[in-house]
């Protein structure tokens, strides 16, 4: 009974049961095992297979699941011009529940969506999102938020569970910005700057930033040079004033730009201009260049003043107008700099005696002591004391103490002062005590001022001037201080006692005080251009036209002025007044105004100046607005130095070994760009300060050497030197003097097939070296000989040698040159030296050095090297030993005349007539010779007269004498031509000092 109740509950149960339900049944299972009762056990499982059955039946119609992955919705982002959308996740289903034949996609209020999905695999779910054709996306609605269902195929009504699904909208910059209207107009009133003239409003379809905000406008036709200008908020506005007569109107076009740079549209608008009296200033440019040494410049060439009688209700009766330069900032005191420099000195016949006491760079608060050889007295009572000073008043403590200029105190165990200039309680205070010895007499000993400019802080320019006691004057900025019974306060005193001390020290910026051996009464301010003339007193003429301000305005209309103009300047010619009874006559007196700069190379920057206007009616008179302008006075542009030559020199064997031109074309230009912008030549008007010729690699020393123009550097301020790279000349010359010195130096080389090529480099340098030349490369090819040279022994002519000038001497070594040309094929190195030698004496700082340099040699090897090293070794003991010989035992001179056997260039001393200068042997006696290399001994300049001169002999000499190492060139030393009777005789000493020797060969 109990077992039918329950397998009928059992079967209703399980008939009952869904699919979910069914599927835990396996739990009821395990707990009918658990029963003992048999029936009930049959029961369970009969049950189970019911439910099992359900469950298979069931599972055919399950529904979808979609697959999110984790996710809370399904995500996708598009632009509006896209079709096709990626989701995140891809859309699919649990596979198992599947398969699915088309989704569903329904708005939150079950409204019509621009979306579809498109199945691509229905057992996956697989689908494609896209935008329906009829449909456009606009960033407007930036978002969708959506419901995604799946739909199971063959079964409609089978439908998975609703998901979210958000598709963001993002925009694509399709729209173009739209200015609100196609034309605008606007007026303007002439003359003015008005900073909104009007504006233009702009909108863009587009959403947000970038696409959706206008972020500038823009004038289209800007390149016609038109006077507007247009903010990004589309405000217009004019840059300069507009002339009613010059245009009525102007018309714009004018786009409006978003943040993607897309483009609008254009909008005409037109820009009337109001005719309206332009009162004050007219045409008046503001921005003057000027450039140095231009002279006078015209600042307001088409100035224009006019009154608006109407608006004004005044008829003028007389116009004023002042014109003000202002160039302080630039120059401050306009006179601190210029007051004592060369130029002025000539210009206005100051005293080229007076000395500048201490350099302005090295002014210290400390005080300088000045030096004994610029005054080596006393300060007397007849002289002038210059100086420019900016000075503060500070506070009471520091007025009540002195603050010496210039102090002459004992220099030892005393502190009297014998004279001081100094400021104490904003005074200009003066001691000048007579010395011990003066009458004594009670007289004027101490002088005070009371000027407003001592403590004003601002450079101001004072001379005082004493021509005696009595009488006084100071000039302060080119203007002299009137006396009057207050002014100056003159405190009389006694004349100095007598002591032994008579030593004084003078201190400027400060006082000496010898008991303490210290400075004291130090000077707080700024001091420049303190200069002292001693002994006499400059002329107050002088003096003013010092404090002439180098810039300044001038009128260059004086022989135009009509009845009742006038036209004044100030005494410094930075103020100038015109008067004139209409606005037209005045206007034609400006444009007369000029500004000049007379100083060679003036502070480059701007300068103002500023026009003030006061019109005098019947009854009032009105001030014009003032106008103001800038002078921009130009720096000068730096000159470029040009060398130019030919890059490629062909030579030969036999010109090396005779000797080639380096640079025999070479071209030095100097040029500089003038006020126009123009290139001009201004070769003549600069010097050069060096230049130098290096071989790249370095020379070898063994075998090649320099020719220069020996003669031709001693007349010119140029130095010679030799060194392992090249040749540098220097010392400020002409760039036609450096020009003839290049082009003259020749390059030798003894074993010339060493080389098939040589590169050298010259360059040069001007304005202390700030300005360099453009490097110039040349190379010298070296190629072999044609034809084998032959030497040619003429017959002795007479050549006659005056060395009384350069240029004698000049073109005499150039005919000696033509005259021996000897064949360098038969010749040695040591031969070389003596056809080097037949220019002028070097001096000895310009000869070269002479040692040996291992690895060197374009040829040699190390067993040559280690033959050589021997062998000058061994030459060098044999050279000690003989010296030491004649030294004890002294050697008569003999004459030694060198023939060579191969025929080769040789010297007849026969024919040879020598005249002397008996002054030459006085000279000799008492003065060493300026270019040996050894003159200590007698005896040995004897010895070495006699040698023969050759490369040899002067690596002897370098090497018995290690202590002086002197360069020389790669010619014969001094003592080993002048004195011996042997061979052609050089005397430098007296080549170079008497010029009075002459030959006959």
């Amino acid at each position: 009974m109990m077992g039918g109740e329950e397998l009928q509950n059992g079967q209703t149960s399980c008939f009952q049961l869904d699919f979910a339900i069914c599927s835990q049944l396996s739990n009821d299972f395990n707990y009918c095992l658990a029963v003992r009762n048999p029936m009930r056990f049959l029961l369970t499982l009969t049950l189970f297979g019911c439910c099992s059955l359900i469950a298979a039946k069931h599972h055919h119609a399950r529904v979808p699941i979609i697959d999110l992955r984790g996710a809370d919705a399904i995500r996708a982002s598009v632009r509006e011009d896209e079709n096709i959308i990626s989701t995140v996740p891809e859309l699919s289903i649990v596979r198992s529940t599947g398969p699915v034949c088309s989704y569903v996609i329904t708005g939150a209020d079950d409204s019509t969506t621009p979306f579809e999905a498109r199945v691509v695999d229905k057992n996956t779910g697989e689908a494609v999102f896209r935008v329906k054709d009829s449909a456009t996306l606009d960033c407007k609605l930036p978002e969708y938020k959506l419901q995604l269902q799946a739909i199971k195929c063959d079964e409609d009504s089978v439908k998975s569970e609703p998901v979210d699904l958000v598709i963001t909208i993002k925009d694509t910059n399709n729209h173009a910005p739209e200015i609100e209207d196609a034309w605008y107009s606007f007026n303007v009133p002439e003359g003015r700057i008005v900073d909104n003239i009007g504006s233009l409003k702009a909108s863009d379809k587009d959403c947000g930033h970038p696409n959706g905000e206008i972020c500038e406008f823009q004038i289209t036709n800007a390149l016609k040079d038109l006077p507007f200008a247009i903010n990004n908020q589309g405000v217009i506005r004019n840059t300069q004033s507009l002339n009613f007569t010059e245009t009525k109107s102007y018309i714009l076009t004018i786009v409006a730009i978003d943040c993607a740079m897309r483009k609008s549209k254009s909008s005409l608008v037109t820009i009337h201009v109001e005719e309206k009296c332009n009162q004050g200033v007219t045409n008046f440019g503001d921005r003057v260049n000027y450039a140095p040494g231009t002279g006078s410049k015209l600042i307001m060439p088409d100035v224009s003043i006019q009154v608006c009688q109407q608006e004004n209700a005044c008829e003028p009766k007389q116009v004023e107008t002042t014109v003000e330069l202002k160039a302080g900032h630039v120059t401050p005191g306009c006179t601190k700099d210029t007051v004592y420099d060369n130029e002025t000195i000539k210009t206005c016949g100051l005293s080229s005696s007076a000395v500048q006491l201490v350099k302005d760079e090295d002014l210290t608060s400390g005080g300088v002591a000045v030096s004994k050889e610029l005054v080596k007295d006393l300060v007397p009572d007849h002289f002038t004391f210059s100086f420019s000073m900016k000075h503060d008043g500070g506070n009471k403590e520091e007025q009540s103490n002195k603050q010496n200029i210039l102090c002459e105190t004992d220099d030892f165990n005393m502190n009297r002062h014998h004279f001081s200039v100094y400021i104490r309680h904003c005074k200009l205070e003066v001691v000048l005590r007579r010395e011990a010895g003066s009458t004594a007499d009670f007289r004027a000993a101490e002088w005070r001022w009371a000027l407003p400019q001592v403590c004003d802080n601002q450079w101001h320019s004072y001379s005082l001037m004493f021509n005696g006691i009595d009488n006084v004057n100071v000039i302060v900025d080119g203007k002299t201080i009137g006396a009057d019974e207050r002014n100056p306060e003159i405190l009389d005193d006694w004349p100095l006692h007598k002591t032994k001390q008579a030593l004084t020290k003078l201190v400027v910026g400060a006082c000496w005080h010898g008991r303490q051996q210290k400075m004291a009464q130090l000077f707080k301010g700024q001091l420049q251009s303190v200069f002292l003339l001693t002994g006499k007193v400059e002329s107050e003429q002088a003096i003013k036209c010092a404090h002439t301000c180098p810039e300044q305005i001038q009128f260059t209309g004086f022989d135009e002025l009509l009845e009742g103009q006038t036209a004044t300047l100030s005494a410094d010619q930075n103020v100038l007044t015109l008067k004139a009874a209409t606005s037209e006559h005045i206007s034609k007196m400006l444009r007369r105004v000029a500004y000049v700069n007379t100083q060679a190379t003036p502070t480059p920057g701007h300068r103002s100046f500023e026009i003030k206007t006061e019109v005098t009616c019947q009854n009032k008179k009105i001030q014009l607005e003032a106008s103001k302008g800038y002078i921009f006075v130009q720096q000068l542009a730096e000159p470029t130095l040009s060398i130019s030559a030919s890059t490629v020199l062909k030579s030969n064997h036999h010109n090396v070994k005779v000797g080639q031109a380096m640079v025999p074309d070479l071209t030095i230009t100097i040029s500089q760009a003038n006020a126009d912008g123009q290139i001009e030549d201004v070769t003549t008007k600069h010097k050069i300060d060096y230049c130098k010729m290096h071989l790249q690699p370095g020379r070898d020393m063994d075998v090649e050497y320099f020719s220069s123009p020996a003669s031709l550097i001693a007349s010119l301020d140029i130095e010679f030197e030799h060194d392992k790279d090249g040749i540098l000349l220097r010392g400020e010359e002409s760039v036609r003097g450096y020009k003839e010195v290049l082009s003259k130096v020749h390059y030798f080389n003894t074993r010339p097939e060493s080389y098939n090529k040589r590169t050298y480099t010259v360059q040069c340098a001007m304005l202390k070296g700030r300005v360099l030349s453009n490097e110039l490369f040349v190379t010298m090819s070296i190629e072999s000989s044609t034809t084998s040279t032959t030497t040619t022994t003429e017959s002795p002519d007479t050549i006659q040698f005056n060395f009384n000038s350069a240029e004698n001497t000049l073109d005499t070594l150039e005919m000696m040159d033509r005259h021996f040309e000897p064949d360098f094929d038969q010749l040695g190195s040591s031969r070389l030296q003596n056809i080097l030698e037949m220019d002028l004496p070097r001096p000895k700082a310009l000869l070269s050095h002479r040692g040996y340099d291992v690895g060197q040699g374009a040829i040699a090897g190390g067993a040559v090297a280690v033959v050589v090293v021997v062998c000058v070794g061994f030459l060098l003991v044999l050279l000690v030993i003989g010296v030491l010989k004649m030294r004890d035992t002294p050697m008569p001179r003999r004459r030694r005349q060198k023939r060579q056997s191969d025929g080769g260039l040789h010297w007849d001393d026969s024919g040879m007539n020598i005249t002397v200068n008996p002054l030459d042997d006085v000279e000799k006696n008492g003065i060493a010779d300026d270019f040996s290399e050894d003159d200590e001994d007698d005896e040995e300049e004897d010895s070495e007269a006699e040698s023969e001169c050759s490369y040899r002999d002067e690596e002897d000499d370098v090497s018995e004498d290690e202590e002086e190492h002197v360069e020389v060139l790669p010619h014969c030393d001094s003592t080993q031509r002048g004195g011996a009777s042997g061979g052609l005789e050089w005397d430098d000493e007296d080549a170079i000092a008497t010029n009075s020797r002459s030959y006959r060969v």
